[in-house]
């Protein structure tokens, strides 16, 4: 009977863990986009452009170590450089567009790459360590 509790708790606690990863990617992608808005309407410093990126770095490794099994670790990766090879170009397009629209561009999609490369981060040590132990 204990054996069946203690499954249920395990079951209960991934379910909570898996919860809040898909909540901390989904942060993610809010605030990549409000900060490409903020950097778009103010002066934003690089002091506080480099706290936002590291910050966006240890959510994308939260996601990571919280969302992605075992199982899921290759399409996961390669879905993440679909998205960060996109993300570099989408932002490279920036200086194309009228300033302020460019400026949103560039960050927003600039700080994407940068929670993405984050999250698949711990997936890719996994697949190496897998690849590697065999």
């Amino acid at each position: 009977m204990q054996g069946v509790i203690i499954m249920a708790y395990i079951a209960k606690e991934n379910d909570m863990v898996k919860t809040i990863g898909v909540w901390a990617f989904i942060l993610g992608v809010i605030i990549a986009l409000l900060i490409g808005v903020a950097a778009a309407f103010m002066q934003l410093d690089t002091g506080t452009i480099g706290m936002i990126s590291a910050f966006m770095v240890l959510l994308g490794l939260i996601v990571g170590i919280l969302n992605i099994t075992e199982a899921e670790v290759s399409g996961f990766i390669i879905a993440a450089i679909g998205l960060t090879s996109g993300s570099i170009a989408i932002a490279g397009m920036g200086p194309l567009l009228p300033p302020t629209m460019g400026q949103m561009v560039t960050t927003a999609f600039s700080i994407f790459g940068l929670f993405v490369a984050g999250a698949v981060f711990i997936p890719a040590l996994k697949a190496v360590y897998r690849i590697s132990k065999n």
